[in-house]
């Protein structure tokens, strides 16, 4: 079964990325992808981020961290030329070879030796980077119209005044 990006989560505080196994209104079920695959419901007071909702803040605006990636893995395989532990420097440096717009003010080492470690989990995993943006607008466009055609507006009744009560007099 293959993992697509959507399902994919950070959570603050805690190394590594998790999958989601189920989502409702109720409750969120993920696992961890590492070797344990524990699993747990998150609760309510866990910070957790997609990672398709994650970008990296460049000199115009912002990138999202999908392209970033996808990038990184044209250019370089599953061979990065830097570890966590190389220098600030280097990490820099190889995140501007994929990134050259890249906001060295807002970008910090810390940033990019995140991104390498969530790199090579997703490579693991064999995460599947793409994501479907047209197709969804387009079914969710199509949702919307069907909705409206399928509802029309339901005819007012008229509401008839309510009965006065007439009170009783005492002798």
């Amino acid at each position: 079964m293959s993992i697509g990006i959507k399902d994919v989560v950070a959570i603050t505080g805690s190394p590594g990325l998790y999958q989601i196994l189920k989502a409702d209104d109720k409750a969120i079920v993920i696992e961890s992808m590492d070797n344990k695959k524990r699993r747990q419901l998150v609760k309510g007071n866990m910070m957790v981020t997609k990672l398709v909702d994650v970008s990296i803040y460049t000199e115009d605006d912002s990138e999202p961290l999908v392209n970033v990636l996808t990038a990184v893995k044209e250019k370089y395989g599953s061979d990065l030329p830097v570890s966590k532990k190389s220098s600030n420097d280097e990490l820099m440096d190889f995140l501007r070879e994929v990134l050259p717009t890249l906001d060295d003010e807002k970008v910090y080492p810390s940033n990019v030796k995140k991104l390498i470690s969530w790199y090579k989990i997703l490579e693991e995993f064999e995460v599947d980077l793409t994501i479907e943006e047209e197709e969804e607008e387009a079914s969710s466009e199509e949702k919307t119209e069907e909705k409206k055609e399928e509802k029309p507006k339901a005819e007012k009744k008229e509401k008839k005044p309510a009965a006065k009560k007439t009170k009783k007099k005492k002798d």
